[in-house]
């Protein structure tokens, strides 16, 4: 026969007076029903007494469940509460405050603060996104040393997060990507704007980190884990722990490991797979009766359904995005230099079929030129002039080299001992003078006076 004890927590009994309570009086499963404050309120009595606490959320955030991935419904609950599965987690103290979840220094604990109690009811979980928003025209970063086991460093910071378990939603605590509440170490993510938009960036950079599971990558904020952490700024700076306001800093953190029973789905904690493996022989099993699952169908829920379908969604999305610009990245780089290669190649191709098709054209052209009189100059068409040019390379045409091979010589000569030249090529059958240089030596324009001024001197 179950013994079940039912109390509420009206203004004048805490919840975490009924908690010790019920401690006292040999409970055996304790349940909370509310919001994060009361479950922090309920855990902060049960860490370190092995007794298991069940959740029913019912909460504007619901941080500690779905972070955990406990059942978020009633329904649900009430059936890992029957099935009685339980998973052993961490807890972490701050100061004195034994915490849950996470801690925010700075920007978050403004949030928190200015997200009162009426917003909440009325907007929700927006009511945060909402306060956010607001202070985020109002940024002042403050300066942050931090002390663990291993290190310590001062940094000017907008933001300080110190996480044992943190949502997806729980946004400035994703720079590692994803928190463990078993791994017996705090998660600290710093994040160090240099104005509003820039946090703005970078709150959505955490929150795709979050979504996906991996650390973030932007310059602008950094990540840590240790078993001791301590934050002291410069001003002080508000500090809220479990979505509660705490004071101000300075704080110290400390991980208490597998401190804290928690009841969750049967699934999540005995996973088993063995039909199918090549000759596999079961000498003894103990059958689980699992009377819930067997007997008895959750209505379907749909908020819930389609928030996980969403979250699915976003998730792969946001990887696929992730890999298809990296790969961009890459190929980006690679399509640069082929192009760059490719308008070489046709820049030359170019150069050869113009010489081409002027020592095709070469008996018309002398014949042309035999026909003006001696002692007449040639026309203005047949003075040097530029034929083709790119970026570190002009090609000339001048009629008097196909006359004149002195002329061409002397010409070679002048030219290689221009400052930046790095080859001259002379085609005199063509007419043709092709004059490389170094890109970074003169602009193009000062470079085609360069050589303007060195055919003249010949």
């Amino acid at each position: 026969m179950l013994g079940i004890l039912f109390s509420g927590s009206p203004l004048e009994a805490a919840a975490e007076q009924l908690t010790r309570e019920a401690v006292a009086q040999g409970t055996e499963l304790i349940i909370a029903s509310g919001g994060d404050g009361t479950v922090s309120e309920v855990a902060s009595v049960l860490i370190g007494t092995g007794i298991p606490l069940a959740v029913i959320p019912r909460g504007t955030a619901n941080a500690f469940a779905n972070g955990l991935g406990l059942p978020t419904t009633i329904e649900e609950a009430c059936i890992a509460i029957l099935q009685g599965a339980t998973l052993t987690i961490d807890t972490a103290r701050c100061n004195d405050t034994a915490m849950l979840l996470l801690a925010g220094i700075g920007f978050e604990a403004e949030t928190v603060q200015e997200a009162d109690r009426k917003l909440k009811n009325e907007f929700g979980i927006l009511a945060y996104i909402l306060a956010g928003l607001d202070r985020l025209q109002n940024l002042v970063p403050f300066t942050a040393e931090i002390t663990t086991e291993n290190e310590k460093f001062t940094v000017s910071a907008a933001a300080v997060t110190v996480a044992n378990i943190a949502p997806p939603t729980s946004i400035l605590a994703q720079g590692v990507g994803q928190t463990k509440p078993d791994d017996g170490l705090l998660d600290v993510t710093i994040l160090t704007p240099s104005d509003a938009l820039e946090a703005l960036a970078n709150a959505i950079e955490l929150f795709e980190s979050g979504l996906i599971h991996q650390p973030t990558e932007s310059h602008h904020i950094g990540y840590l884990r240790a078993k001791q952490v301590q934050v002291t700024t410069n001003p002080p700076q508000a500090i809220t722990i479990d979505g509660e306001m705490a004071g101000l800093t300075p704080t110290t953190f400390e991980i208490v490991p597998a401190s804290l029973t928690v009841v969750t789905f049967y699934e999540q904690v005995i996973q088993k797979r063995l039909r199918g493996l090549l000759d596999l022989t079961v000498a003894e099993e103990t059958q689980v009766e699992v009377l819930v699952v067997k007997y008895y169908v959750p209505p379907l829920n749909w908020e819930r359904t389609l928030t996980k379908v969403i979250a699915e969604v976003a998730e792969t999305s946001i990887a696929w995005w992730e890999t298809f610009r990296r790969a961009s990245i890459e190929v980006g780089e690679l399509l640069i230099k082929s192009l760059h290669q490719t308008l070489a190649a046709v820049a030359k191709s170019i150069d050869q079929l113009g010489e081409s098709l002027l020592l095709s054209n070469r008996a018309e052209v002398e014949q042309l030129e035999e026909s003006i009189p001696m002692g007449e100059t040639f026309p203005p068409s047949t003075a040097p002039e530029i034929v083709h040019q790119i970026a570190g390379r002009i090609r000339w045409r001048i009629p008097r080299l196909r006359k004149d091979a002195g002329y061409a010589a002397q010409l070679q000569q002048i030219l290689e001992s221009v400052e930046g030249v790095t080859e001259v090529k002379i085609n005199s059958i063509a007419a043709s003078l092709a004059v490389s240089y170094t890109e970074d030596s003169l602009s193009v324009k000062e470079f085609e006076q360069k050589i303007k001024l060195a055919i003249a001197q010949v």
